[in-house]
């Protein structure tokens, strides 16, 4: 009866800790419908804001009340290899879900590269 009882506490106190935890980045996903023409439109509007860091294209808006960030690579070869797009859903002041996506175009060590690349840029931008 005991070891029951400690097993449902143990249970209550994982659930809790990771309901409170702060919210993970969320993994990136490919989208192969993502297009340039998209990150074009979005560079277009008038809330956009359009920085460089590090030779990336950095484009910040706000949509739907959600914070939007589109990313494009710097360019290699002549081609623009990689565009990621982060969506920060802000449900409310305490909850934030964080959505990525990807597309790449580049053989798949740049693409690779890129991605961590990304992965560090992407962490000033919250």
């Amino acid at each position: 009866m005991m070891r029951y009882f400690l097993s449902i506490i143990s249970l209550i106190t994982i659930y809790f800790l990771t309901a409170c935890s702060e919210p993970q980045e969320a993994t990136i996903s490919v989208d192969p419908t993502m297009t340039y023409g998209a990150f074009e439109e979005a560079t277009k509007t008038p809330d956009a804001s359009i920085t460089h860091d590090g030779g990336w294209t950095v484009v910040t808006r706000m949509k739907n009340g959600n914070r939007v960030y589109w990313f494009v690579a710097p360019d290699v070869n002549k081609v623009s290899p990689a565009l990621f797009k982060k969506t920060i859903h802000l449900k409310d002041k305490n909850t934030k879900q964080t959505l990525t996506v990807s597309k790449c175009e580049a053989a798949k060590q740049s693409c690779d590269d890129l991605m961590e690349q990304f992965k560090t840029l992407s962490e000033k931008y919250k």
